[in-house]
């Protein structure tokens, strides 16, 4: 596995388990965020498009966690 597909999972990771902590689900940090449920989870599993990385700064935000 590659350091990218490493940092990958550890960012789906912590972002999960502040999902799970706060009983939210994607769906509705999707509507937060103003954005479709299918760009929040592609954002969260670690992509690294510059819209997903916005989204993951913004989530990150909403969720109180760090990258």
């Amino acid at each position: 596995m590659t350091e990218l597909e490493i940092a990958s999972r550890n960012v789906e990771k912590k972002f999960k388990y502040a999902l799970w902590d706060r009983n939210m689900k994607q769906v509705e940090l999707a509507r937060i965020l103003q954005t479709s449920p299918a760009q929040v989870n592609r954002a969260l599993k670690g992509n690294t498009t510059p819209r997903d990385l916005e989204i993951q700064k913004q989530a990150a935000k909403i969720l109180g966690i760090e990258l």
